[in-house]
C-alpha cells in the first residue's frame, strides 16, 4: 500500500528556500532572508506558489549597497524573477526598501515595504557583532506584521 505524500509545512518550505538562497548567494544573512520572506509573501498573497509560466514582475527599490542589496538575491531565489530574465527591475533608494510585485492576468499587485525600525535594529545588531546566521534565523521567524508594511493593490 502506498502512503500518502505529506505536503511540507510552511516552516519546512521556508527552511528549504533559505538553504537554496544561501547556496545561490554564497552566505546566509538577515537581508537575504528578508528578500526570501518578501518573495514568499507575494507568492502566497498573489496565489502563484508553484505555478509555471506566470506573468509576475517585481520592481524593487532599495539602497544598492551591501547588506541591503542581498535582499535582491532572496527575491530572485524565491520568485524566479531575475535581473537576467528582466522580470526584476531595480531602482536605487537612499533609505526605503520596497518590492512591488505585479501579476498580470489577473491584474493583482502587492507592495511590500520593510519596516524601517527593523532595518535599524538589524544594522545595530550587526554593528554590535551579532552573527549573520543568528540574525538570519531570527529574521526568518519574525512575524510578518513586525517585519513588513503590506499593501494589497
Amino acid at each position: 500500500m502506498l502512503g500518502r505524500l505529506r505536503m511540507p509545512s510552511e516552516e519546512e518550505k521556508l527552511k528549504l528556500l533559505i538553504e537554496d538562497a544561501e547556496r545561490f548567494h554564497g552566505h546566509l544573512g538577515p537581508f537575504l532572508v528578508i528578500g526570501i520572506r518578501m518573495g514568499r509573501l507575494a507568492e502566497k498573497i498573489l496565489f502563484v506558489e508553484g505555478k509555471k509560466n506566470i506573468k509576475l514582475q517585481v520592481y524593487a527599490k532599495l539602497p544598492l549597497l551591501t547588506p541591503f542589496s542581498c535582499i535582491l538575491d532572496g527575491i530572485q531565489t524565491t520568485t524566479k524573477c531575475t535581473v537576467g530574465n528582466q522580470k526584476l527591475k531595480v531602482e536605487n533608494s537612499q533609505k526605503e526598501i520596497t518590492a512591488h510585485f505585479i501579476l498580470q492576468k489577473p491584474d493583482k499587485s502587492l507592495k511590500v515595504t520593510v519596516n524601517q525600525k527593523m532595518i535599524e535594529e538589524l544594522t545595530e545588531k550587526i554593528s554590535k557583532g551579532f552573527s549573520n546566521e543568528e540574525l538570519a534565523w531570527e529574521t526568518a521567524h519574525m512575524p510578518e506584521n513586525r517585519l513588513f508594511i503590506i499593501e494589497k493593490q
